[in-house]
């Protein structure tokens, strides 16, 4: 059975892209009218995938039970997302990372203490942090499960402390996402996309709080052992259509998921660079996007650099990359230099 993919192509920016949505020579990325696409590639998913690239003015032309599909999608990459928690996505949205753990991959045991922590949950806001995503458990690559209790013991009385920011909990575990909310928290962000515990979708339907789904092959102690896929962006794009899918049939609204392909989680370099490349492929799904390739080893990987300290420049690359192609969301370390550059792209990008 065939499968119809589609991915904005040909894309433009500021002044120029507002024109060719004005003369219906282009179309809005996710409803952004100084970002826009003219063509499209149509994927052909088979024995053997077959690709075509066309101007949206050709999508008349197409087979009808082609256009059909493709003219579905494309509404889907157009519409304007809506606000989460009254962060506009047509802006991009900083999730700055609050490891409050001894053993995370780039920052362990340096904000596991209470008072370390609140201070620099403030300083991430002060940079430009939009949301601090707290997280008590390490998901590094060969990270070892820990209890229930110990995960909250980490992550309720800082959450508590600093309510007064947009907080996300990233957790895979359904107890600690009620006991999160509980204190404060307002967006779940599972690492898992809720695989790892049956009883988080229920959960989440039930709480009705945001919710970032974060594509992973394998858990954190297995994922980096030799990760394959038939294809990284058909396949994580699948997963998440069917995780869409589960959500709404439980009356969760389909605006408040957000979708991390999860670089870095069950990747090797290829699949890392493909997804990045590719990331627009995802907005046919009709959610916002996050990326989240703060200081991740496939940087050290091309730069020859075992030290995640050394990752920055590395980071930026890849972040400006998924920006121009419409990605809302980012997960990071360093605020303050991703804040800059960020500012200084959408200042370049609005002439």
């Amino acid at each position: 059975m065939q499968k119809i993919y589609v991915r904005p192509m040909s894309l433009s920016y500021g002044l120029n892209a507002y024109n060719l949505i004005k003369s219906k020579k282009a179309l809005p990325i996710c409803g952004n009218k100084k970002l826009a696409f003219s063509n499209i590639e149509i994927i052909n998913r088979g024995k053997k995938n077959k690709f075509k690239n066309i101007n949206i003015t050709e999508i008349k032309n197409l087979p009808t039970h082609i256009k059909k599909t493709v003219l579905r999608k494309i509404s889907d990459i157009s519409k304007k997302r809506k606000k989460i928690l009254g962060l506009h996505l047509n802006k991009f949205v900083i999730f700055g990372v609050l490891n409050v753990t001894p053993d995370s991959f780039s920052d362990g045991g340096k904000f596991n203490k209470l008072n370390s922590a609140i201070k620099h949950a403030r300083q991430m806001i002060n940079e430009g942090a939009n949301v601090i995503d707290v997280g008590g458990e390490s998901t590094r690559p060969g990270a070892k499960l820990i209890s229930i209790e110990q995960e909250k013991k980490r992550v309720l009385q800082v959450i508590s402390k600093i309510q007064k920011y947009k907080v996300s909990i990233d957790t895979r575990k359904s107890n600690v996402m009620i006991e999160s909310v509980k204190k404060g928290a307002k967006i779940i962000n599972d690492v898992s996309a809720f695989d790892f515990d049956q009883n988080t979708l229920d959960v989440v339907a039930k709480l009705k709080k945001p919710v970032i789904l974060n594509h992973s092959q394998g858990t954190p102690d297995i994922m980096q052992k030799n990760p394959k896929y038939q294809n990284v962006l058909f396949d994580i794009y699948d997963y998440f259509e069917s995780k869409i899918q589960q959500l709404t049939k439980k009356k969760y609204l389909k605006q408040n998921i957000i979708l991390d392909p999860g670089i870095g989680f069950g990747k090797n370099l290829d699949h890392n660079l493909n997804l990045i490349s590719n990331v627009g492929i995802f907005h046919s799904l009709g959610c916002p996007i996050m990326l989240g390739p703060s200081r991740k080893s496939f940087i050290g990987k091309i730069m020859k650099e075992k030290d995640s300290k050394y990752r920055l420049g590395g980071t930026l690359s890849a972040i400006i990359t998924g920006y121009n192609q419409g990605v809302q969301c980012f997960r990071v370390h360093d605020i303050k230099e991703t804040h800059e550059a960020l500012k200084v792209q959408e200042a370049l990008n609005s002439i």
